[in-house]
């Protein structure tokens, strides 16, 4: 915005360059894209390695668990679940049109989808620990490894919670209320959306 001082009502104006909109648009798209596409590499990645390493302790021990193969494999279903959303997002990213609310509408479904994305991973969260509980506590081990690792999961369960809210739900809420201006100034005619 600059301000403009109008000589003949002695007020001061305010001039959007739209220009600098659509790029500072443009920037919040590719930014949601590339944190949208970092989280499900981390994901995919993580649970991978994870399920690897289940299956390595498995084998090197020969002792195979009912609780720690069905985990293993919710592990690799959730994965290849991931990988399918993502091939499906990048599918739809074209999908919208290539004007300033264009671009601000799929930045806006990339942090919906993030937020979708976090919420499933809590779910994911919370399977995972319940199986890696019941692993602690099906090997006879000590009670208090088996609290140690219930209270891991606890405060990881409340770190991915004020993650979620903090990082993924207030992006999505910050997009939307840039929408909400845009159109603001589309309808006071101060700048064309359609670019």
């Amino acid at each position: 915005m600059k301000k403009i001082w109008d000589t003949q009502s002695n007020v001061a104006m305010y001039a959007i360059d739209e220009d600098a909109l659509h790029n500072r648009v443009i920037s919040k798209r590719n930014k949601a894209a590339r944190n949208a596409s970092k989280m499900e590499g981390i994901l995919i990645f993580s649970l991978l390695f994870a399920s690897g390493i289940i299956w390595s302790a498995m084998i090197f021990k020969a002792n195979y668990e009912l609780p720690s193969l069905v985990l293993s494999g919710i592990m690799l279903v959730v994965a290849g679940a991931i990988f399918l959303g993502r091939r499906k997002r990048m599918s739809w990213q074209n999908g919208f049109e290539n004007t300033m609310l264009g671009d601000i509408d799929q930045a806006i479904a990339n942090a919906s989808y993030q937020v979708a994305l976090s919420k499933s991973s809590r779910w994911l969260y919370l399977t995972v620990s319940v199986f890696a509980v019941l692993s602690v506590f099906n090997e006879a081990s000590e009670w208090w490894k088996g609290l140690l690792v219930t209270l891991f999961f606890i405060v990881g369960y409340f770190a991915a919670r004020w993650e979620h809210k903090t990082f993924y739900v207030s992006q999505k809420r910050r997009l939307e209320s840039v929408r909400k201006k845009l159109l603001q100034f589309q309808e006071e005619g101060n700048v064309e959306t359609g670019l």
